[in-house]
């Protein structure tokens, strides 16, 4: 989909070519730690490559995503804040 050949994929994720070669005959199954380099890689989350959820439509998720889901509690708790607050002044803007 993303139009990397098996050793760009690897060396993005960090992981030998051969091993991405194993991961998609079904050779191997990756460990999480190999799943999580492999989303992170590929700008997409797990469930994306586990077939559990669709991506977008052109199955990217965007980075800021993807690193947020990794933060601290303390920076999440701050993220909820900014975004709430964002939310509801674009609702009071609508509002008039």
């Amino acid at each position: 989909m993303r139009g990397l050949t098996q050793a760009q994929l690897g060396a993005r994720a960090g992981l030998a070519g051969a091993v991405v070669s194993h991961f998609e005959t079904g050779q191997r199954a990756p460990s999480i730690e190999s799943l999580a380099r492999l989303a992170d890689a590929l700008e997409v989350s797990a469930d994306v490559l586990l077939g559990r959820r669709q991506g977008t439509d052109d199955g990217h998720v965007d980075p800021v995503f993807l690193r947020a889901s990794r933060a601290s509690t303390s920076t999440l708790e701050t993220i909820r804040k900014i975004t709430e607050a964002l939310l509801a002044a674009e609702k009071a803007e609508k509002q008039g």
